[in-house]
């Protein structure tokens, strides 16, 4: 217990405030920079085809950041499985493939997703005390 408030641990499973924007900002760092390369490589497309790819992929990383910048999170949450499951699914054979993502743009969008709103939900701290006096 004394260890603990000589090092300010504090509830490891329970994120401060500025441990919450701190792992929001680097899920959006990271992914965006994945979904930038992913789309970087795309070579031989019509532009009609990557217009329409690019309207979709921006409103799935839009609705990410609706998750988490939002206060209805979970309304926007249902609305995020939505609109990942209509991507997936105009994607595969049953939806007649009718949009090509990238190999690894979907994974990398439900991953992001799945993590964001892991985050989102997750257990809060009290902010501690500020070292100012």
């Amino acid at each position: 217990m004394m260890l603990g408030k000589l090092f300010k641990i504090g509830n490891p499973f329970k994120l401060t405030q500025r441990e919450y924007e701190a792992t929001i900002n680097a899920l959006n760092i990271f992914f965006g920079a994945i979904i930038g390369v992913s789309l970087g490589n795309i070579t031989e497309i019509p532009m009609d085809e990557y217009v329409i790819l690019l309207i979709i992929i921006s409103v799935l990383v839009s609705s990410i950041l609706l998750v988490t910048y939002s206060h209805r999170r979970i309304w926007n949450s249902i609305m995020l499985a939505g609109a990942l499951l209509a991507a997936w699914y105009a994607e595969s054979d049953n939806g007649g493939g009718a949009i090509d993502f990238p190999d690894r743009v979907l994974p990398t969008l439900t991953v992001w997703a799945a993590l964001a709103v892991m985050t989102e939900f997750s257990d809060r701290a009290e902010n501690p005390p500020s070292d100012e006096s």
